[in-house]
């Protein structure tokens, strides 16, 4: 069964990768006692990770790879700088476990370099950020001004660290086994920084809603929506065709949010044309709005949606199924306008494209090799 889930606001939220503790000091060798004494202090840092992970506390887990984060980057900057691999005849060997597989719990090794336990440490960040995200949309205060641009942050920095995982830790300087993580793949993080992006599009549709925006802006925004999720779906299907451990609810959800957007944006639109007398192309609309909100009941939108998320996915459904029915009977008595051939379009307006840039922290500490 899947773990992924929806959150309010349609937030993907994320069971935190699981690690086994790790002892650098066992696999390198220091030149001198303040460099044993970082190690150690890494592998202390790292054992706070993954006690944070286990338990699936997003907040400690995130201020723990912060502290964490870039004391590995000074040990990767002085490994890189020395010649050769410094080892105690230790395996240099990372276990973790997948945010995105659909086996929980199953594990994934490195091939003796420092790169895999980079990239699952920010992958597993960035889904912190996520799941912190979606915990400000579900307080009492929800949908709220201040909770809204907390969560705007939180996600628009999971982004950026999904972007720069795909770009610039990504690909791995080792070999990969058959059986691999996820999160080694660029298609896959290239997938999750979009689905970021597609709920800061929508935090940005909840705020235009708000402030009472015009409706065909409101299209535009739900258009826009579709289109961010139908290219993370993309990015999903273009993962190795025999890679078949991607967590189900992933590859569905992104499917129907996609229909869905698209059919809330048509009938937003619908509503706009009848409103101007142009009932051909509202019907036209309408029904097409429906066909999209079948698709996304079929492309499995439900399975994985939180109670209020249902609620909103049915509310909007039934509304344009009341609205099908209106439309063609009036059309059909009282205006018989030419209802169009052409499949329906909707316009496109995405504010969600620019989401900053991610680096690595700065190194913190230097290591001496023997």
């Amino acid at each position: 069964e899947g773990k992924m889930k929806i959150a309010a606001g349609l937030v993907p939220t994320w069971t935190l990768p699981m690690t086994k503790p790790f002892v650098f000091e066992s696999v390198y060798t220091a030149g001198d006692e303040d460099s044993q004494q970082r190690l150690r202090e890494a592998s202390q840092l790292r054992e706070a990770v993954a006690a944070a992970t286990m338990q699936g506390d997003s907040a400690a887990a995130a201020a723990a790879i912060d502290l964490y984060l870039p004391v590995l980057h000074g040990v990767v900057s002085s490994v890189a700088a020395h010649d050769g691999l410094p080892s105690t005849g230790g395996r240099l060997v990372f276990a973790w476990t997948s945010g995105g597989d659909k086996e929980p719990g199953k594990q994934y090794y490195s091939l003796y370099t420092l790169g895999y336990e980079v990239c699952m440490i920010v992958s597993t960040r960035a889904y912190c950020e996520c799941n912190l995200a979606a915990q400000e949309l579900e307080s009492p205060s929800g949908m709220g001004d201040e909770p809204s641009k907390k969560a705007l942050a939180l996600l628009k920095s999971a982004a950026s660290m999904f972007a720069a995982i795909a770009s610039h830790v990504l690909p791995l300087n080792e070999s990969l086994p058959v059986q691999r993580s996820l999160e080694v793949l660029p298609l896959y993080h290239r997938s999750l920084e979009l689905l970021c992006r597609t709920s800061c599009q929508l935090l940005a549709i909840n705020q235009a809603v708000i402030r009472g925006m015009s409706v065909p802006l409101v299209a535009k925004l739900y258009s826009g929506a579709s289109q961010l999720c139908g290219l993370s779906l993309q990015h999903l299907s273009g993962l190795n065709s025999d890679w078949n451990d991607v967590d189900p609810s992933l590859r569905n959800f992104a499917s129907g949010a996609c229909h869905y957007f698209l059919g809330v944006a048509l009938q937003l639109q619908a509503k706009t044309e009848w409103e101007a007398g142009k009932h051909g192309e509202a019907v036209s609309q309408i029904r097409e709005s429906k066909h999209r909100f079948d698709k996304a009941y079929s492309g499995g939108i439900m399975h994985y949606a939180s109670k209020s998320l249902s609620e909103r996915v049915d509310s909007d459904r039934t509304q344009t199924v009341n609205l099908l029915a209106l439309y063609e009977k009036e059309n059909g008595m009282v205006y018989f306008a030419r209802i169009p051939a052409e499949d329906p379009s909707v316009e496109t307006k995405v504010v969600a494209a620019e989401t900053g840039h991610w680096s690595m922290p700065a190194p913190t500490i230097r290591v001496v090799f023997r």
